[in-house]
């Protein structure tokens, strides 16, 4: 078998809504497919404000650019994610300043940023690893008590939900992603959210080149000009359509991941003397972007890499802390010598691997999988 990490659960409703965008539209930016999206992201997300976006790496630098940043000032984040999240903090002036993560949902400490907020603090980014909530509650007492801004980089979390609430929405702002492999996906994309209108208004000049093209849309203006700074992150409406359709599918699509979850679980929950499994945090509904088993000893899960690759399984660890990179590296070490030490980010980056979970993966390849992995961690 070949059986990959992820795959994208595009069908017929993608199809008929990309054709439809390419006969009726110009295909640019803020469409009548983006509007559609909009209206289905505020309704599922019960958010004020939404702003479609070329990627969510794109969302978080728009974020970030918005929130005006100095060359003095520093954002925590946890070194386990993407470099699009420190990224974001560098282009816009700032200092990314890495904190470690909590052993559990793998997402940013909330004790170890304490240990690094400084007077150059301004804010915090959380990512909502997997899919499963960040300690939200202790992170918005650190941000109200040390007035930090929130931003959620919620590339994971599309359809997951926290005491009801869905995540994204807690803080400032929030990203979300469309990529590929990503729950909902047109490919590449991603949407910012938030509640804040001031917040909002200045995103819709920067994502616009920095223009007050909305205003001119709106007839406000005559004709619209350049304002302040900016960039061009209008997502496509041939991409938005198929988003529009994705929209309509994200229940079906979190349940199916939520069956493998639940069938992988029972399946390795006897070699818990070798791994780790993946747990829900209490009031959580989560959409199981990934699902993850972290090994007891760093041998055994280069071994069970290996070995399910042999298999034909697409296996994956995740990011290298991003502490320990090139660029991060040469951040982390104008940081105290405590402030380097970051050992669950360390130890979890060795010893994670990810199991392939998408809504099109069959019963059999799924019985192949279970069968391959229990067979490789029996003989640990």
């Amino acid at each position: 078998m070949n059986i990959p990490l992820s795959r994208p659960y595009w069908g017929k409703e993608e199809i008929k809504s990309v054709t439809k965008s390419i006969k009726t539209t110009l295909g640019t930016g803020d469409g009548p497919n983006t509007k559609l999206l909009i209206e289905k992201l505020q309704k599922i997300l019960g958010v004020s404000f939404v702003l479609p976006v070329t990627s969510g790496t794109h969302g978080l630098e728009m974020i970030l650019a918005c929130l005006g940043l100095s060359n003095s000032d520093e954002v925590i984040v946890p070194s386990f994610t993407m470099s699009s999240t420190a990224n974001a903090v560098l282009l816009a002036g700032g200092t990314p300043v890495f904190a470690d993560i909590e052993r559990e949902r793998y997402t940013i400490d909330p004790e170890d940023v304490k240990r690094h907020i400084t007077p150059h603090t301004k804010g915090i980014i959380l990512v909502h690893y997997a899919g499963m909530p960040s300690l939200i509650e202790e992170l918005l007492s650190l941000a109200k008590k040390h007035h930090l801004f929130i931003v959620e980089d919620a590339a994971h979390a599309i359809g997951s939900f926290y005491k009801g609430k869905a995540l994204g929405t807690f803080g400032d702002a929030g990203a979300f992603s469309f990529h590929g492999t990503k729950n909902i996906s047109c490919g590449e994309g991603g949407a910012v959210v938030t509640n804040n209108e001031d917040l909002s208004n200045a995103m819709e000049i920067y994502r616009a080149n920095g223009t007050n093209r909305r205003d001119y849309l709106k007839g406000i203006v005559d004709r619209y000009s350049w304002v302040a700074k900016g960039t061009s992150y209008y997502l496509s409406d041939i991409l938005s359509a198929i988003l529009v359709a994705q929209m309509g599918k994200l229940g079906t699509i979190n349940k199916k991941r939520l069956r493998i979850a639940k069938i992988y679980t029972h399946a390795l929950e006897k070699y818990q003397q070798r791994i780790i499994l993946p747990t829900v945090p209490p009031y959580t509904e989560p959409n199981w972007h990934i699902y993850a088993i972290r090994f007891k000893r760093e041998q055994h899960a280069v071994l069970f890499f290996n070995a399910m690759h042999k298999k034909g399984i697409g296996v994956s660890t995740h990011f290298v802390p991003l502490h320990n990179s090139p660029m991060g590296n040469q951040l982390h070490k104008a940081c105290p010598y405590e402030a380097n030490i970051l050992p669950l980010t360390e130890s979890v980056a060795k010893t994670l691997v990810r199991l392939p979970i998408y809504p099109g993966l069959t019963d059999k390849e799924l019985k192949y999988i279970i069968k391959e992995a229990r067979k490789i961690i029996s003989s640990f």
